[in-house]
């Protein structure tokens, strides 16, 4: 794919190994392996779709000859393949359609949450600042000990809640994704019909 032999492959891996440290080497080739998987699918997700596209196109230029060459009335079996064609090309098209606009949706659904959740962590956020500032003023204001251990502990605490709604949040979101359907999955309900 790229003309990548061993020796640069070994020498990327030293050089990565130095400069990340062990630690982060392995994190750092499951990022680098994520990126590559995902490219990998979306590149067959575009070929798969213009292989369809394509054979769409073959499909109604053959109906577009046979409709100019006059088919229709050389025999009947003719004109009943040219309406099957036209027929099994509309459904293909309106299948592909539909598909394309529940991904699209599912898309955009899954965008808004994510938006709402990250409205909702920045509002968070700032009420913590906002607290932690009426805190620190109340601590310059009334400097016991007492205090300032109170309003140390409610800043852990509501970080401690914030850390939890982000990883609930995040949970959410992996679910969601895990439930998007690509349109490679797609089998239309034609074909499963003429199977059984």
């Amino acid at each position: 794919m790229f003309d990548i032999g061993f020796s640069e492959i070994v020498l990327v891996l030293i050089v990565g190994l130095i400069v990340l440290g062990p630690q982060r080497m392995p994190v750092a080739i499951r990022t680098v392996m994520s990126w590559v998987n995902t490219l990998r699918g979306l590149a067959t997700n575009v070929k798969n779709e213009l292989n369809q596209e394509l054979k769409l196109q073959e499909l109604q230029e053959s109906i577009k000859k046979a409709e100019s060459l006059n088919l229709n009335a050389l025999s009947p079996e003719l004109s009943k393949t040219v309406e099957e064609l036209k027929e099994s090309a509309k459904k293909m098209q309106d299948e592909m359609n539909n598909a394309s606009q529940n991904a699209t949706e599912e898309l955009r659904k899954a965008t808004d949450k994510v938006q709402q959740a990250i409205d909702t962590d920045l509002k968070n956020a700032e009420l913590a600042v906002e607290n932690a500032v009426e805190a620190q003023d109340e601590r310059e204001k009334n400097p016991s000990e007492l205090t300032a251990l109170s309003t140390e502990k409610s800043a852990d605490d509501m970080a401690a809640d914030i850390e939890a709604e982000e990883a609930e949040r995040e949970a959410q979101l992996a679910e969601m994704l895990d439930k998007y359907q690509t349109v490679d999955d797609f089998e239309p309900t034609s074909v499963k019909e003429k199977t059984s």
